[in-house]
């Protein structure tokens, strides 16, 4: 009987060497995959640019607030 590990790894055998025939579908899950992870790093990268606006903005609010 075959364990859990045995079957991922013949699926993942299987699954590479059905790409490997077909290696424009292989292009593109890798384009893919790069554009996913290019995708959340510039997510990333915006939410903190928004958090630094963010506290920039409250502390110009409260230089404000306190001049009158």
């Amino acid at each position: 009987m075959a364990g859990v590990t045995e079957e991922a790894g013949a699926t993942a055998r299987s699954l590479v060497t059905s790409l490997a025939t077909t290696p424009m579908i292989l292009a593109l899950v890798v384009f893919n995959l790069f554009y996913i992870a290019f995708s959340t790093w510039l997510q990333i990268e915006q939410g903190k640019r928004f958090i630094d606006n963010q506290a920039t903005w409250e502390r110009l609010v409260e230089k404000a607030m306190a001049c009158k």
